[in-house]
């Protein structure tokens, strides 16, 4: 958390840095005494006149930091939605995170989605040393950032070292006509976390594949890997948690599921639809 606050101000510091040198440039020149104008003076009115290219903005599509920020927003508000209407619901209101994603749980790996693509939200183009001064003050010291464009999407590699001196790696693609991020990251080489959201309209649709504690023997965490799934259009939708799973699922990116069929199988799993509650968790079926 102290990295990302540090990143923030980076990030605070940049902008400022770009308002002190904007100000004013040379005076103008004076008009002539018969008040016919300069060329100087001719030249700048036509510039002015011209219409002016605009950096890319904050609008949650196009960037990819902003993408997942909406995306991030959206989903928070979903799930205080279920916590919320699930208050006097004897099985929801107490078993609801047997399939509700909380991000705590891998948010070292979803870091790097908060700094990619703030220096084409700030500048309107990607800007290198921006964003690794950002991605060494927030994620890790040494990290270095590679960027490309493909025919459809963007791409980021940000590396570095953590604390304990293991090797980072995060590898994600956004895709801004659909408004869809796909992330992989690893540690020492090994996959630790897949994630990947898409919009759809009035809201999202993500999984996040990780090992997660499914769990307790006798106060003893039991982890296996399983792969979470969120699908929620305004405040109906759906979280659903599959146990120990033995492949990647099937990949959402640019492409939006069927919501009953991306909940089918699956271990725990609840559906909200105006309010009331259906589903299964813990064994429990209401």
């Amino acid at each position: 958390m102290k990295r990302l606050i540090a990143g923030m101000l980076v990030f605070l510091l940049v902008l400022s840095l770009a308002a002190c040198g904007s100000g004013g440039g040379p005076a103008s020149s004076a008009p002539p005494e018969n008040g016919e104008k300069t060329p100087e003076q001719e030249q700048q009115e036509q510039a002015q006149q011209q219409p002016v290219e605009q950096p890319v903005q904050a609008s949650g599509k196009g960037v990819i930091c902003d993408g997942y920020q909406a995306f991030f927003d959206a989903k928070h508000e979903f799930i205080d939605y279920v916590v919320d209407q699930s208050e006097d619901h004897e099985i929801v209101s107490v078993h609801h995170n047997l399939a509700t994603m909380n991000e705590i749980n891998v948010f070292n790996h979803l870091l790097p989605l908060l700094y990619m693509g703030k220096s084409v939200e700030t500048m309107g183009k990607f800007d290198e040393n921006m964003e690794t001064t950002m991605m060494q003050t927030g994620w890790a010291d040494d990290a270095k950032v590679e960027y490309s464009e493909s025919a459809g999407y963007v791409e980021y590699v940000v590396k570095g070292t953590d604390k304990n001196g293991k090797a980072l790696e995060a590898r994600a693609k956004y895709d801004s006509d659909a408004d869809s991020v796909r992330l992989e990251s690893y540690v020492d080489g090994a996959l630790e976390l897949l994630f990947e959201y898409v919009k759809l309209p009035g809201g999202y649709a993500a999984q996040y594949h990780f090992v997660d504690v499914l769990s307790m023997d006798n106060f003893t965490p039991v982890e296996g890997l399983c792969t979470r799934r969120v699908i929620f259009s305004g405040s109906n939708g759906s979280c659903a948690r599959f146990d120990n799973v033995e492949a990647q699922p099937e990949s959402i990116f640019g492409s939006i599921p069927d919501e009953e069929s991306f909940i089918e199988g699956a271990t725990h799993w609840y559906t909200v639809t105006d309010g009331s509650f259906t589903g299964n968790l813990g064994g429990e079926a209401f």
